[in-house]
């Protein structure tokens, strides 16, 4: 960006500081740009949305309110319309859509689009609304209520090896704000088999990482959910054996040991093609620049990168959760 004032180029500037939302006050690393010759600091579109969003994450973390893809994806399990999820929950005309891009729902608005996650009080609201539904439509959600009901009794093993592969379920700090998505990650993982050759374990786990953390620093969000710990070997996704093992078992990735002298080593190769259509613009600038700068080069000197990462340096003793909103803005591996 150019300086307004004299017309230069600016210098993009990073700083620890509050910003007020709902009489609350949030700490973010606000960005902003520096007109060096006269000390005056300006912002534009992005920046503003960047600061912004730190906020909001926040302020939805604290008081549980959903997530603007939680409320897409609870309505659409449904099979409910925005405008019809709206008269349900007896709210105005266009207000679910307008949560679902974006605008922040009131703490009580919240908590109850968050209930109705659970299909039984998702029934108790539809039941309670019959007075402007009609029989027809009152009968077809309770009939697909109660079905997701039958499925999840159905598929309670399935949900119990996601509650150990994913520590943390829910958007937070440690999940850069997004919910855990297998198949996202199953499909990330597909791009940098496409695209490295030989790629190992361990190289893996730091390109996640990379991905995940810059994308994080240019938006505000991750982009798998995946939570991460600080290893000897580096940042690593938490539980990413476990994860490893359940994508091989669905048939999504082959692993295959290859021994060097005394060392065996986990090669990975995806079972199915890269989709492009699961990453958002920025997403997918984000790993062809992660690929660029680390794809080529060997997992010794990945993990040698990583390791000058403060998200690293400061968790590693404790092998402790990274959290994104405290260290992916320093990132400098990438």
């Amino acid at each position: 960006m150019n300086s307004p004032i004299t017309g230069k180029v600016m210098v993009l500037k990073r700083a620890l500081d509050t910003l007020a939302y709902k009489k609350e006050n949030f700490e973010i690393v606000y960005h902003y740009y520096l007109c060096e010759d006269s000390g005056e600091q300006f912002t534009d579109d992005s920046l503003d949305t960047l600061n912004t969003t730190q906020v909001y994450n926040q302020y939805r973390n604290k008081y549980r309110i959903p997530f603007p893809e939680e409320m897409k994806q609870i309505r659409e399990k449904y099979g409910v319309s925005a405008l019809k999820m709206s008269e349900i929950l007896g709210l105005g005309a266009n207000t679910y859509r307008l949560y679902e891009n974006g605008e922040m729902p009131s703490v009580s608005n919240g908590r109850l689009i968050l209930s109705i996650k659970e299909p039984s009080e998702f029934i108790k609201q539809v039941e309670a609304s019959e007075h402007i539904l009609n029989s027809k439509e009152s009968a077809k959600y309770i009939s697909r209520a109660n079905s997701i009901l039958k499925q999840d009794m159905e598929s309670k093993w399935n949900m119990i090896c996601n509650n150990q592969i994913f520590y943390h379920q829910e958007p937070n700090e440690f999940t850069g704000f997004r919910l855990p998505e297998l198949s996202k990650i199953s499909n990330l993982i597909a791009f940098f088999c496409e695209n490295t050759s030989n790629l190992y374990k361990t190289k893996l786990n730091k390109l996640l990482f990379y991905s995940d953390f810059l994308n994080f620093k240019n938006t505000g969000f991750s982009i798998t959910g995946l939570s991460y710990n600080a290893i000897p070997y580096g940042p690593v996704p938490s539980e990413y054996e476990k994860l490893y093992i359940r994508l091989s078992d669905d048939q999504q990735i082959s692993i295959q040991p290859k021994y060097f002298n005394d060392i065996c080593a986990d090669e990975f190769n995806t079972l199915k093609n890269f989709n492009e259509d699961g990453f958002n613009k920025e997403e997918l600038t984000t790993i062809h620049q992660v690929l660029k700068k680390l794809g080529k080069i060997g997992t010794k000197q990945v993990v040698e990168i990583s390791h000058k990462e403060k998200a690293w340096l400061d968790n590693e003793a404790n092998k402790n959760f990274i959290s994104f909103q405290k260290y992916a803005f320093e990132l400098i591996g990438v």
